[in-house]
């Protein structure tokens, strides 16, 4: 393939990607926003709880076959079906497994309520094995498919997960929500990816166990760097807690993992093809990093300044004490999000084991000092030990970045304007926090200079950028 078609492609994918994932993420807000006017926090801390047990699960799952395929250039047909069985046969062993566990984990959370809750979602983990075509489409970088199949499973499930919801079903809209979304998305994967496992052949796959085995290791460890604050609150801190706490968490650390998926799903097929051209590796990887981070960092850091009115605003004031939660936890998903950009390019190159060393660096860095300032400050012990934990481990991914791309200060070169823009924007619209008027009224000012801010400061520093944008935008509305 041409450097010229490459860069068509990878263009194209993080089009589709980053928009479906923009429509994707508002659109989950929106029914989110709607199933918390609906339900109670209890019901959403039940299922944070139950989801818990299903990610460790995928951790154990995720032994990284889909980068294993995706990177490889020499792989054959025969080996992605004996992948496909492998995968199916861990899934349903380890859906029975939390079927019948599932008296134990909720004995961990002390919530009998737990019990069929977790046995349901159980079946998510079989589910997933049916999503398989989506490796190849992502390798095909057919990424017009993938979203199309993304989006509308996701719209489809939300709106009967709202029906049910309006029809007195509880706690068990948001189960059902999570069923059936893994149910259309398996069937339009097959549909949109037009491919069936052959016979398979075992030979020759053991470079990709090793390749998956270290990212088995990355997943397992990475499950604990996430997911401990979770543990310890429905644990020691109860259901009411967990269900405040999982709003903030969805939509502080969500748009950091989905950052993680639109560029590890478009950029490492893509750059895997130029893992061993050292300087065009570098020079596009750069330029990557440094047009996505002039959009994340300053929508993160607006986040963060818009925290405290957004919540009661869209959710309701019983869930106004989330607002304190996502004022912290945007910050982990700023660093989060980073750190999921520069292990895109960490991936490309093949050095997964990489992303197991960090994954433990953070996992080291911030279970004590949660286990610690959890006694005095609760929840909010448990969250500064999670920001800790995202700081040495951007600190320690970046260095290794550096490394890979032959270059010192390589990731913090490739952001300092996006620094320098989200801090322009955050001092002037946080201080709106501070005039004591109503939510809504404050939410939409700081919106309004916030906006602003960002289109003056990118007019001004990234002229040609804001030209093209500007441009496209031109000619979207003359057609």
């Amino acid at each position: 393939m041409s450097e010229k078609s490459l860069k068509k492609q990878v263009i194209s994918g993080l089009a589709w990607r980053g928009s479906a994932d923009i429509l994707q993420q508002v659109l989950q807000i929106v029914f989110t926003i709607i199933l918390a006017r609906l339900l109670s926090r209890a019901d959403f801390g039940l299922v944070a709880m139950a989801l818990i047990v299903n990610r460790f699960v995928k951790a154990l799952t995720s032994i990284g076959f889909g980068a294993a395929i995706i990177q490889s250039q020499e792989i054959t047909k025969g080996q992605t079906s004996a992948i496909f069985y492998i995968q199916l046969a861990l899934n349903t062993v380890l859906t029975t497994i939390v079927f019948f566990g599932a008296g134990l984990a909720a004995a961990f959370f002390g919530e009998v309520e737990l019990v069929p809750i977790i046995r349901v979602l159980a079946f998510v983990i079989f589910l997933q094995t049916f999503q398989f075509p989506n490796i190849i489409l992502r390798k095909r970088m057919d990424f017009k498919s993938f979203s199309l199949a993304e989006i509308s499973s996701m719209i489809l499930a939300n709106i009967i997960a709202v029906i049910m919801a309006l029809y007195g079903f509880g706690v068990w809209s948001l189960v059902w929500r999570l069923i059936i979304q893994r149910i259309l998305f398996g069937a339009l994967s097959f549909y949109y990816g037009k491919w069936l496992p052959s016979k398979p052949e075992f030979k020759g796959i053991g470079p990709l166990f090793n390749f998956g085995l270290n990212m088995l290791g990355a997943h397992i460890v990475y499950f604990f760097a996430e997911n401990m604050i979770g543990l310890l609150t429905g644990r020691f801190l109860g259901k009411e807690v967990m269900g405040l706490f999982n709003i903030a968490y969805n939509l502080a650390i969500v748009p950091a993992t989905k950052i993680q998926s639109v560029l590890t799903n478009v950029l490492t097929p893509g750059f895997s093809k130029l893992q061993y051209q050292v300087e065009k590796f570098r020079t596009n990887y750069t330029r990557a990093l440094n047009l996505t981070s002039l959009l994340f960092l300053p929508f993160m850091v607006m986040l963060m300044a818009i925290s405290k009115n957004l919540i009661p605003t869209f959710y309701g004031d019983k869930w106004s004490e989330a607002g304190n939660f996502l004022l912290i936890l945007a910050v982990v998903g700023l660093l989060r999000g980073l750190s999921h950009i520069l292990r895109s390019a960490i991936i490309a190159k093949g050095k997964s084991r990489i992303i197991f060393v960090s994954t433990i660096v953070e996992v080291v860095c911030s279970l004590p000092i949660m286990y610690f300032l959890m006694q005095d400050f609760r929840i909010y012990g448990l969250i500064s030990g999670y920001l800790m934990g995202a700081v040495f481990g951007w600190i320690y991914t970046s260095f290794q970045y550096d490394k890979i791309l032959q270059q010192k200060h390589a990731a913090l070169s490739a952001i300092k304007e996006a620094i320098f823009i989200a801090l322009c924007i955050f001092i002037p619209v946080y201080s709106v926090n501070y005039l004591n008027i109503n939510s809504t009224v404050g939410l939409i000012i700081q919106l309004v200079f916030g906006s602003l801010i960002f289109i003056f400061i990118l007019r001004y520093m990234k002229q040609e950028l804001f030209r093209q944008l500007l441009s496209k935008v031109k000619i979207k509305r003359n057609k």
